[in-house]
């Protein structure tokens, strides 16, 4: 309630939807709203359940923990060099 981007989001974006002759404006509106919660949640709890089980999968192989380190320090370096020799 208290972010500006989600009231802006629903001032901006849901109004076209909502066609007077259909019925109650208010109601429109907070059907709109539900939808969007919905969705939300599931699309948080699918990404949340894949996270799990991909955390699951790369605690359990140490051939992926090796990787994954050495390719995060790659990174970094790679990063590091970058910023280095970047110009103002």
């Amino acid at each position: 309630m208290l972010n500006p981007k989600t009231a802006l989001f629903f001032l901006a974006f849901l109004p076209q939807f909502v066609r007077p002759e259909n019925g109650s404006v208010m109601l429109q509106l907070t059907i709109l709203g539900i939808i969007f919660v919905l969705l939300g949640f599931v699309s948080t709890t699918v990404f949340a359940v894949g996270a799990g089980g991909l955390g699951t999968f790369l605690r359990r192989n140490p051939a992926v923990l090796k990787w994954q380190g050495k390719a995060i320090g790659g990174l970094y370096c790679a990063l590091g060099i970058r910023l280095a020799l970047q110009e103002r």
